[in-house]
């Protein structure tokens, strides 16, 4: 399992979990009458919004959340490193997602200046072969051509037992999945959340 860097946008590590990765993905998949509406934030409050975000959220991974948080602590400072954000880690929030046919997630951000949010991650969880089309994660960024500063994005297809890391101020979206059998068990499976500073902003 060695971090792999994408470039300075995303850090990405294959082969998180490995052998662990089954019994994530069955304990999801066990909670399906668990699952909730994915709300969105609207000023100060959050709501389900149907035009912005559709999927369904898993607000715990019960006792194998500890498990996985320790992991991706482990990949942490040269994850963010890597990224080039200067923070000290503190609270780390973990949610699992389900996206079925015709989920989607429009161009939003996770943290801003006001929020104490410095990296956010993405662990692809869902079984290989996948049975989705779609759901790439797409993250907008900025590149340097001939001296000159142009709108980019990078397009990450979802892979099985690998994480991404990105700095939550980067604006993304998740692209619309196709679920051909509606099944939930064929849904794109991730378990996301965001590594929040502790204190105030390193300059």
């Amino acid at each position: 399992m060695d971090i792999q860097q994408e470039s300075s946008v995303v850090v990405s590590v294959p082969g998180f979990l490995g052998a662990q990765r089954r019994a994530l993905l069955d304990f999801v998949l066990s909670q399906e009458p668990c699952f909730r509406e994915a709300p969105v934030s609207q000023g100060h409050s959050r709501a389900v919004n149907a035009a912005v975000r559709r999927a369904r959220l898993l607000d715990s991974l019960g006792a194998l959340e500890g498990a996985f948080v320790d992991r991706l602590k482990e990949q942490l400072p040269s994850a963010v490193d890597r990224l080039g954000c200067a923070f000290t880690p503190g609270a780390i929030e973990v949610q699992a997602t389900a996206s079925n046919d015709g989920d989607f997630f429009g161009l939003h951000q996770d943290g801003g200046p006001d929020s104490p949010r410095e990296v956010s991650f993405v662990y692809f969880l869902h079984d290989e072969p996948r049975r989705f089309t779609g759901g790439e994660l797409r993250i907008c960024h900025t590149r340097e051509v001939d001296g000159r500063l142009l709108a980019a994005d990078t397009r990450l297809t979802p892979e099985g037992d690998t994480l991404v890391f990105f700095a939550s101020r980067r604006a993304h979206e998740v692209l619309p999945v196709a679920v051909p059998s509606l099944a939930f068990a064929d849904s794109r499976f991730t378990v996301n959340g965001w590594v929040s500073r502790s204190g105030p902003r390193i300059k």
